[in-house]
């Protein structure tokens, strides 16, 4: 940690933010917010690697700590755009006092459960932010003023509590258990951290990495060149969600994506071949079980917003989710008997020198953090059983996605279900009530779409931390904080301004202003009609399913406890519905058989010495997406082509 990684660090936190806000809201290109490392961070990281390969060759460039420290703060910045965060907290707050209208009874049944604090409660503010200002007229910051004191220092908390969530369990992933953190491990090739041969100079020399770099942007010049020319026939190639091919199976079963992505190959490729021979395993499992079902007629109600592609598998899958994180915590019970007694006797042999913070300081601070989150939903109208219920419900998802991805290196992916949902179908209306449901349509301010707010990119922090340099490293918390402050107040500045005095947020296009059911609108509209209903109680064929899906996890683990080179992992088991991961389960596959024959053919040095293969991959698509935007920036504003999906 030095002064000038710090204001560089800033810099690039801010630009991390604004750069896909301008392209996805006003040029209409390409976004950055599909991943759980960024692209939003990635494209100007590797300018600046480019940059600061010019820099050491004149003696003053940056190091890879120095690196590394910019890296953290700008991972966390990066996530405070688009869907992460952005675009659904000012969406849920404005969306009901702008949409209320006589029809949707919005203003009879949610309107009068919020408190004022919780949203911008003055509708011309509202019309203002959607429908833009007459000119020479001010923003009306006062009835922004609650919101964002008030979420503000709840996201707060909540990174707050991940990041010593993650610093207290970083002795027990990286030393206890040997988890192998690919998305950390491709970061530090390209920095050249404890002197890596990967260093950006070292791979442009590499024919393998060059090979991997032009064989994707090739594919995006393609692309490119059709925007002018319309004659050049379309390359379909199946990259993304957005080309995917659809591999019909059968009547009744729901359709295999094949695409090949870079990034989730070039991640997936230090990933355990028994993690990832278990994902594409349990998901072929999973179109057969969802296919039998339609053809028997069986069926327990429709998803649930960002959910599993079907009920049945998501909950089941959340059940086996749940047995996941319990058995890690099982696991780990030794480690955090010593972290607490650490904490609160200040005795203990463990040693918490190497941590980002002290043990006692993490404790202390997740707790406070905790009575904080739990204040506030009481707050805002949350019975005890529901609060305790999704808070439950948040925690395994938030600590089994970053204990997921820090295993296998899916930079795509979404839990099985949201919090939100398990807390409805558990309550259901009846035992919410109507100020419970609307605290819990509040939360979707946070956590919209069962990617988590934050912990998957802390996970990683602690274990750069580590290869950093030890006599500053605990600047490094205040740092990634101060980066996620600047990049959540740029953001959110620039969507206001350009809502108040250019486009207005509604002509953005994008479905968290748009009044679009898969945005603020939906979420508001879905908690209305179900407090309508008021006969909705708990979903006892949801539970049931969740109940299985522990049963068999437990079998699981019972059966590696007993046979330790049983192949199939449990993590497949508790993604396998993901919606996200339909996209990547063949490029997963395509992976998993390329290392098990690369391992067998030359063992771990011809294992690691293609592995700049896959690094030209990821480099290549991020430089491709940078030019596409780049080249709508120029000729196309306004009407730009999106090039990248997960």
């Amino acid at each position: 940690m030095t002064r000038r990684a710090f204001i560089i660090g800033l810099v690039l936190s801010a630009l991390t933010t604004l750069w896909p806000t301008y392209s996805s809201l006003i040029v209409g290109s390409s976004r950055a917010d599909f991943a759980h490392l960024s692209d939003a961070l990635l494209i100007p990281f590797i300018c600046l690697l480019g940059i600061n390969l010019v820099l050491s060759r004149r003696g003053n460039g940056l190091s890879p700590s120095e690196l590394l420290t910019i890296c953290c703060m700008g991972m966390i910045a990066g996530m405070m755009q688009g869907e992460w965060l952005s675009g659904y907290l000012l969406g849920v707050i404005t969306a009901p006092t702008y949409f209320a209208t006589p029809e949707n009874r919005w203003a009879e049944v949610i309107i009068p459960h919020m408190p004022d604090w919780s949203i911008v409660a003055d509708r011309p503010a509202s019309i203002g932010f959607y429908e833009s200002l007459p000119k020479g007229a001010s923003i009306p910051w006062a009835p922004w003023a609650a919101p964002f004191l008030w979420w503000g220092g709840f996201m707060a908390a909540v990174l707050l509590a991940g990041f010593c969530s993650v610093i207290l369990l970083r002795k027990q992933w990286m030393e206890n258990e040997r988890l192998p953190f690919p998305i950390a491990t491709a970061v530090l090739e390209l920095t050249g951290v404890s002197g890596s041969e990967g260093t950006l100079s070292n791979l442009v020399r590499s024919r393998l990495f060059l090979v991997g770099f032009w064989a994707v942007l090739l594919l995006f010049f393609w692309t490119i060149a059709t925007w002018f020319m319309p004659t050049i026939p379309l390359l379909e190639f199946p990259m993304t969600s957005l080309s995917a091919k659809r591999i019909l199976l059968g009547k009744g079963f729901p359709p295999f994506m094949f695409s090949v992505h870079p990034m989730t190959i070039a991640f997936s490729y230090f990933t355990k071949s028994e993690v990832l021979l278990s994902i594409w395993f349990f998901h072929l499992l999973a179109i057969l079980q969802v296919g039998i079902f339609s053809r028997i007629g069986f069926d327990i109600g429709g998803s649930d917003p960002w959910c599993s592609f079907d009920p049945a598998i998501g909950w089941q899958s959340f059940g086996g989710m749940i047995v996941f994180v319990g058995w890690g915590l099982w696991t780990a019970r030794a480690h955090l008997k010593e972290v607490f007694r650490k904490a609160f006797t200040r005795r203990g042999e463990i040693d918490d020198s190497e941590e980002l913070l002290s043990y006692r300081t993490a404790v202390y601070l997740l707790l406070a953090s905790v009575i904080y989150l739990i204040f506030f939903l009481r707050r805002a109208g949350m019975d005890w059983g529901p609060l305790l219920v999704f808070w439950f419900g948040t925690f395994i998802l938030y600590m089994g996605l970053a204990r997921i991805i820090v295993e296998s290196g899916l930079v795509y992916l979404r839990g099985p279900l949201t919090a939100q949902a398990f807390t409805w179908h558990l309550f259901g209306i009846a035992g919410l009530g109507p100020p419970s449901a609307v605290a819990l349509g509040l939360t979707y301010t946070f956590f919209c779409d069962a990617k988590t707010f934050g912990v998957t990119a802390l996970a990683h922090i602690p274990r750069f931390g580590v290869a950093m340099n030890p006599r500053r490293r605990r600047l490094l918390v205040p740092a990634v904080l101060a980066g996620g402050l600047v990049g959540a107040v740029t953001v959110i500045g620039y969507i206001l301004h350009q809502g108040y005095h250019v486009l207005g947020s509604y002509n953005f296009g994008v479905v968290s202003f748009n009044g679009s059911s898969d945005g603020a609108v939906g979420i508001w509209s879905l908690t209305t009609s179900r407090i309508q209903e008021g006969t909705f109680g708990t979903d006892w064929n949801r539970v049931s399913f969740l109940g299985i899906g522990a049963l068999f996890t437990c079998l699981l683990f019972y059966i590696r406890y007993r046979f330790p080179t049983f192949p199939i992992h449990p993590i497949g088991f508790t993604i396998s519905a993901s919606g996200v991961l339909r996209s990547s389960v063949a490029s997963i596959f395509l992976v998993w058989v390329t290392k098990t024959l690369l391992l067998k053919l030359g063992g771990l040095d011809l294992y690691r010495r293609t592995a700049v293969l896959f690094l030209g991959m990821v480099l290549g698509y991020l430089t491709g997406v940078g030019l596409g935007i780049l080249v709508d920036t120029i000729w196309f504003n306004g009407n730009g082509h999106k090039l990248n999906d997960w």
